[in-house]
């Protein structure tokens, strides 16, 4: 009985953790989009319907529940751009409904299949990569869909024959996904493991990258102080911001180091002496040294060998 309860606890903690994770990552796909309430509300119903349909009648464990939160969210950005490209003008209900085809078809063919569906997310192998052609031979129909489309802006439509197009097509777009939805789990299940081998190995990732970043951060620092300080030692600026010579801040320094060690260089600040174009040289030099040792340091952490011991040779007589 004990056991039961802690399972079950356990499984609601999933439930929460994966579930707050699939609305707020929707919810930010549509506050960035900068849809209405009544879309965003109806992206984050679509994908919260999607992600519980899935969690209680496949339960697939917690990394099952990020790879479905995940493929919501880029669906949901995919037909953002799709319809804007080529459907802006349809009208609001359509374009609602269109959205919502997929997910709900796709969902219906997993109930109709739920057995199948079923012992595939329990497999829980990643599949042959022979097969890959054979799994996403869906995603390049549903491609075809959309590249022909783009041709629909020329034919100068009105709202409501956007509307009936843009159900046309993601019609078309349903039917390819319910037909192959055993592969479109497949390629689900397959990212669920990956995703859940990586997780399985951040706790011996966090050190070391915590180490590399404060290295980093170290660096970037040091720099900051030096740029600054020979900007305040010498009777000319050092820099130039937006092409004017001038005095930099200290966080202007920070900021400048930050962009000089990453190699961005944005150009809104720039070096106009030898002394500050060496320093920012030798910053760019220490910084892809850090970064090759810290990759180094951060993949052994990850291999194998950390987990064990060096063997050491016996003692000898």
């Amino acid at each position: 009985m004990t056991q039961t309860r802690k399972r079950t606890r356990r499984l609601d903690e999933h439930w929460l953790q994966s579930i707050v994770f699939t609305v707020a990552l929707v919810g930010l796909v549509a506050v960035a989009i900068g849809a209405d309430w009544p879309l965003t509300v109806a992206l984050i119903g679509t994908s919260t319907l999607g992600f519980g349909f899935f969690y209680l009648l496949f339960p697939g464990g917690a990394h099952f529940g990020m790879t479905v939160a995940n493929f919501l969210a880029i669906y949901a950005c995919l037909f953002e751009f799709f319809s804007e490209a080529n459907f802006a003008a349809a009208p609001h209900g359509p374009t609602m409904l269109a959205r919502a085809l997929p997910v709900l078809g796709f969902l219906g063919s997993c109930f109709m299949r739920r057995r199948r569906v079923f012992s595939l997310i329990n497999a829980r192998q990643v599949r042959d990569l022979d097969h890959l052609p054979r799994l996403t031979r869906w995603l390049f129909a549903t491609m075809a869909v959309g590249a022909a489309s783009f041709a629909l802006p020329r034919l100068s439509l009105g709202p409501d024959e956007q509307g009936l197009a843009l159900l046309a097509a993601m019609s078309l777009v349903t039917v390819f996904v319910v037909v192959a939805v055993r592969d479109v789990v497949l390629v689900m299940v397959d990212v669920a493991v990956v995703f859940e081998s990586v997780a399985a190995r951040l706790d011996r990732l966090v050190m070391p990258i915590l180490a590399f970043l404060t290295f980093y951060s170290l660096i970037v620092v040091i720099f900051a102080c030096f740029y600054r300080i020979a900007d305040l030692t010498t009777p000319m600026p050092q820099f130039s911001l937006q092409g004017d010579p001038a005095r930099i801040s200290f966080i202007e320094a920070l900021y400048f180091s930050v962009a000089t060690i990453t190699t961005l260089g944005f150009g809104d600040i720039a070096p106009v002496s030898y002394l500050v174009r060496a320093l920012s040289g030798a910053e760019v030099v220490c910084g892809v040294l850090m970064l090759l040792f810290g990759f180094s340091e951060i993949m052994r952490s990850a291999g194998p060998d950390s987990r064990t011991p060096p063997h050491r040779p016996p003692d000898s007589p």
